[in-house]
């Protein structure tokens, strides 16, 4: 692995643009020592499914990501497996050497494991933000958000998408009616920035006939 979480994100989908701030700013805050080597950016690494937000969401649609509302399913930062294996293979190590504490995150959950703990812990917090942004238009990016927004939410039509995202053009991206409280909103599910290549074609195709409204 070129890059090691050591944190949260500041904030969904972060950009990654001042990445030199928050390192510094986690370097004091765990009082970090020169003695143990080096801490620097790691470039796109950093920021990478922002940014694709920004460009392949945000900009179609014709937002402005100061004017976005962006939230997750869960809001807590779950380790790779690539992670964890170097996390025990080489930071662990260190740690014990330098009478340093251990590394705990919890794994990366499977799609019903998403769901699941969103529908749980997290629907409150969830419900609360759509009834705050009041936002005329909202995206879900990937199956799970898809599916945990379907639970939140009841369709205003009877043009339900399932509980999967389809890549075929009468499905991706196609605008759903619902309803929150008292207010109507349009739902678009899209695909996530990690979602397989067959998926970002989709999202390709989306994005062209957008440009052409």
């Amino acid at each position: 692995m070129k890059a090691l979480a050591v944190a949260n994100e500041p904030e969904p989908f972060w950009a990654g643009a001042d990445e030199g701030v928050h390192i510094e700013r986690w370097k004091a805050s765990v009082g970090f020592s020169p003695a143990w080597g080096r801490i620097g950016r790691c470039g796109n690494l950093n920021g990478s499914s922002g940014v694709w937000v920004e460009r392949q969401v945000l900009a179609p649609l014709g937002a402005a990501r100061g004017a976005a509302w962006i939230t997750d399913c869960l809001d807590t930062y779950r380790g790779s497996t690539g992670g964890a294996r170097r996390i025990e293979n080489t930071y662990a190590p260190f740690a014990v050497a330098n009478g340093l504490l251990r590394a705990t995150f919890l794994p990366h959950p499977s799609e019903n494991d998403i769901v699941r703990e969103a529908l749980r812990d997290h629907r409150d917090r969830l419900l609360a933000e759509l009834r705050t942004a009041r936002a005329e238009v909202i995206v879900t990016l990937g199956n799970a958000a898809l599916r945990v927004f379907r639970e939140l939410v009841p369709l205003a039509t009877s043009e339900d998408p399932g509980s999967r995202l389809r890549p075929d053009p009468g499905h991706y991206g196609n605008a759903r009616a619902v309803r929150i409280g008292n207010m109507s909103a349009q739902w678009i599910p899209l695909a996530h920035p990690a979602a397989p290549l067959i998926f970002q074609r989709a999202h390709g195709r989306w994005m062209a006939a957008r440009a052409t409204e």
